[in-house]
């Protein structure tokens, strides 16, 4: 609405103030709705937020749990491990005094000898620097360092080579068929022939 200078009457400042009226209650109840619309966005946000906050303190006391626990399991497994360790330590004291008893009592047995001897090369092997070098050192021990592969198809080949030409058919026996018994033992070497 423009104002030009020049003098209104009563009724026309009147409907000059009663649009200014309307035109600026318009405007309020627009910023009112405008801040009512921000004040719901902020409650909502708020909310989430306060959603977020239980979760982060949810995570929060979760971790620490978590560490809480990690710290307890360590702890355990190292007390599990001590006594272990210490178990392993008291059976290879015993093993070591009835190992020793066996050396004095059978000095001289090859076998004694033998275990001696793997005794010796695995206490030289546990030094070794990682638990697969000496599982490695103890097999080659145990194994006598062959690393040949059994093979049974071989093994009965071998044999059935080796007992075949002895001289015995074991079908001939089975099923003498026109042998005589004669002829038989005279084969075998029981009789002696008649020329």
């Amino acid at each position: 609405m423009e104002l030009k200078k020049r003098s209104y009457k009563r009724s026309e400042v009147n409907l000059m103030l009663e649009a200014y009226k309307t035109e600026y209650e318009s405007r309020i109840n627009e910023q009112r709705n405008r801040i009512q619309e921000l004040i719901s966005q902020n409650d909502s946000l708020c909310v989430e937020c306060e959603k977020l906050k239980q979760k982060e303190n949810l995570i929060f006391l979760t971790l620490e749990r978590a560490e809480k626990t990690a710290l307890e399991l360590k702890e355990l497994s190292e007390k599990e491990y001590a006594l272990e360790v210490e178990r392993l330590k008291k059976f290879s004291e015993k093993w070591d005094a009835y190992f020793k008893k066996v050396k004095e009592k059978y000095p001289t047995s090859s076998a004694v000898k033998k275990a001696v001897g793997i005794k010796n090369k695995l206490d030289k092997s546990i030094k070794l620097s990682t638990p697969k070098e000496v599982i490695d050192e103890m097999e080659n021990l145990i194994d006598g360092k062959s690393k040949t592969k059994f093979q049974p198809k071989n093994k009965i080949r071998d044999y059935i080579a080796a007992t075949e030409n002895d001289g015995f058919n074991m079908d001939e026996v089975l099923n003498p068929g026109d042998l005589q018994l004669e002829d038989l033992c005279k084969e075998l070497g029981l009789l002696e022939e008649n020329d």
